[in-house]
């Protein structure tokens, strides 16, 4: 039995201190933001806790009670974000019939003709997708950031039309400000240009349950189309996100 323990406290050591370094990587990219922060936090506190267990328990009253809460807790939490990373990766082979309509989802710009890294990924499949299939049309979404000099849906329909899209085939949705609003306004685009509410949904994989989910609520029938993600950049959206959908998982029981 010590021997055991032994070898899962050495196992959760390594894969706390490995979830470190992986939550790092967005500093390659100069990405290191709140979702990459939060993962670290995450894996050094577990890592700590790892460490500090035995001797905090063996001192007794109420060093033992704390660490013993927290590691119940830090449990729960683990748990929590891995039922959520299920639900994250659960919906990726949603495949859309043929010739679907598509939404394509804002993100980071720069200009009209320069975008973020995962906005070009977007755009690339959803160009890709569109060029495949001439009769399906797309919808591109996000309106102007405080910081962005254009709405984001002008730099997307740019994008398409430098990779042979045709203008007619590209409706704009320029006032949403959050995946929510992308949904919403996205229908009444959809609603006055007679386009179907059968869709696929043009996002990146760890974005694609609360986007369909989102969709849906405002009166879709979504599948998926994954857009690629920078590997290195992928803990930072991967912390995001679990956050993201820990909120809006809040809001909608409280909603409800």
């Amino acid at each position: 039995m010590k021997k055991a323990k032994l070898i899962g406290k050495a196992a959760g050591c390594i894969l706390c201190a490995a979830g470190c370094v992986w939550f790092l990587l967005p500093v390659l990219r100069g990405g290191f933001q709140l979702g990459a922060a939060f993962g670290l936090g995450v894996c050094a506190f577990g890592l700590a806790l790892l460490l500090c267990y035995r001797r905090l328990a063996e001192a007794g009253g109420w060093k033992k009670i704390c660490v013993r809460i927290f590691s119940v807790l830090y449990a729960l939490g683990i748990g929590w974000a891995t039922a959520l990373t299920v639900l994250m990766f659960s919906v990726q082979f949603r495949t859309p019939p043929p010739g679907t309509d598509i939404i394509v989802l804002g993100a980071r710009i720069y200009s009209a003709e320069r975008m973020g890294v995962s906005l070009q990924n977007r755009v690339d499949a959803a160009a890709a997708y569109l060029l495949e299939y001439p009769e399906a049309r797309c919808i591109v979404t996000g309106g102007q950031g405080g910081d962005e000099p254009c709405p984001e849906a002008l730099t997307q329909k740019n994008g398409l039309m430098r990779r042979g899209v045709e203008a007619e085939r590209i409706y704009m949705e320029d006032k949403s400000h959050n995946t929510r609003e992308n949904m919403v306004y996205a229908m009444e685009v959809a609603e006055k240009e007679g386009i179907s509410t059968e869709v696929a949904v043009v996002t990146q994989s760890f974005h694609m349950f609360r986007a369909l989910q989102l969709a849906e609520s405002a009166g879709f029938t979504a599948y998926s189309l994954v857009a690629e993600t920078d590997p290195i950049l992928f803990p930072e959206y991967y912390g995001r996100e679990l956050l993201s959908l820990t909120k809006w998982t809040v809001q909608h029981a409280i909603l409800d």
